[in-house]
């Protein structure tokens, strides 16, 4: 279970100035302070690696679980190669070289920016396209496809929803994003894959800035990023320390997402608070196996 902070302790702010390392400098008397920080440092020993505490861990490949999610019977949205200045060999084996905006890494890195202004105009479908695959998106085969942003042992826990307010041609609704296809043996293949997968069809825009704390953006952007990881993807070889790796393996994808949006021009805004039940719920996820970790908003200025 992952544990949110509680923030009723921070409803009377103190009256005078306090040290930073003075519990009273958040308003909480030291017992409640203690009772804040006591899930975070259980969380920390709970994952730690000690030499003097590691057991030999075989990997069980007969059972390990699957890299991929696929819904079946749901409407399929291919999405477009992306389109831009050609960077070659995109997409693996049958696929056609991508051709992708000449943005410049450090003019993105320079230029990003965390933005809550978005001006109401909709996204191409090529831009979501361009996002996605930068993101967690397939850039090569080696033994198995890998993806756009790393991952600890390439076993890619983090799976990506997208809801969708304004993106022409796409209608409005939740969205997964199918990163392969299978053929008629069950077996991964290229074809069918980088599409979106239309979970539900509706106007989210007034759900999804509740789920998100009430915030505007997530109601005013074009399009709303969200990121779950599926535990068992990691835990089957990291045991206790896949959690850690979990976490760093979505901010791995987002910050991709936001250098990308930058390189695109366009703007967006992580975010991290929002209440995981309704979250969960608007997605479809049970909250345990598998869960909401991160979000962004993403639109045009």
């Amino acid at each position: 279970m992952i544990v949110g902070m509680d923030y009723t302790a921070m409803d009377n702010p103190p009256r005078r100035p306090h040290r930073s390392d003075d519990p009273q400098a958040t308003g909480a008397q030291p017992s409640d302070q203690e009772a804040l920080l006591r899930p975070g440092g259980h969380f920390q020993v709970a994952t730690q690696y000690r030499r003097d505490a590691m057991s030999p861990h075989w990997l069980d490949w007969e059972h390990m679980p699957p890299t991929y999610k696929v819904y079946r019977d749901v409407p399929l949205v291919p999405l477009p190669p992306p389109v831009g200045v050609g960077i070659g060999g995109w997409g693996g084996e049958g696929v056609p070289d991508a051709v992708l905006p000449d943005a410049g890494l450090w003019r993105s890195i320079a230029q990003r920016r965390s933005t809550r202004d978005f001006g109401g105009q909709a996204l191409s479908l090529n831009d979501l396209s361009i996002l996605l695959w930068a993101s967690t998106g397939i850039t090569a085969t080696s033994g198995q496809y890998l993806r756009a942003a790393p991952s600890a042992g390439a076993l890619y826990p983090i799976e990506t929803y997208v809801v969708a307010h304004h993106v022409d041609g796409l209608e409005r609704g939740v969205y997964h994003y199918r990163l392969v296809g299978t053929d008629e043996r069950g077996r991964v293949t290229r074809e069918g894959g980088h599409a979106l997968e239309l979970l539900h069809a509706a106007d989210m825009r007034r759900l999804v800035a509740a789920a998100a704390l009430d915030q505007d953006i997530a109601a005013e952007c074009a399009a709303v990023f969200t990121w779950t990881a599926v535990f068992a993807r990691s835990v089957w070889k990291y045991r206790q320390r896949a959690y850690r790796y979990v976490y760093l393996d979505a901010g791995h994808v987002a910050q991709n997402l936001l250098l990308a949006a930058t390189g695109l021009d366009l703007v967006a805004c992580p975010i991290a608070a929002f209440y995981d039940d309704e979250v969960g719920q608007m997605l479809g996820v049970d909250g345990e196996t598998e869960a909401s970790l991160y979000m962004a908003a993403v639109g045009r200025k």
